[in-house]
């Protein structure tokens, strides 16, 4: 699915977890991958163990853990929308240099903070039935 001005592409194609790959420490997690350009890809990713700051920002990927059961990305993203595009209309693309190995992408802070916020409010929220 992809948004107006083709902003924020979002992947929604969900590994699924079995409840071993639960039971044994596989986790999902949200992701924000920083294009430049004012546009960014959002996905979902099952991991067997927590992915690496600095690995990942290489990739100029943001990531925030969530629960197993997390399955409405669309949702979230919807109720995210603001903060997600203002992450992405600021993030900037960059190549590393001598001085900054690790990240390939600088990107606003507090923006990211603000998606993270949004999302854990996303997942901590009462289910359908209860919120009628």
């Amino acid at each position: 699915m992809q948004t107006a001005w083709m902003t924020l592409h979002i992947d929604d194609n969900l590994t699924p977890l079995t409840s071993e790959q639960t039971l044994t420490g596989w986790r999902r997690e949200f992701c924000v991958e920083l294009l430049g350009d004012g546009q960014a890809r959002i996905f979902m990713r099952a991991v067997e163990a927590p992915s690496l700051k600095a690995t990942e920002l290489q990739r100029g990927v943001l990531f925030h853990r969530v629960s197993s059961a997390f399955t409405d990305l669309a949702g979230c993203v919807a109720a995210a929308r603001d903060t997600l595009e203002r992450l992405a209309r600021h993030a900037a693309r960059q190549q590393p240099s001598k001085d900054n190995l690790f990240a390939a992408v600088t990107y606003d802070r507090s923006a990211w903070d603000q998606v993270v916020n949004a999302v854990d409010s996303w997942q901590r929220r009462p289910p359908a039935a209860l919120r009628r």
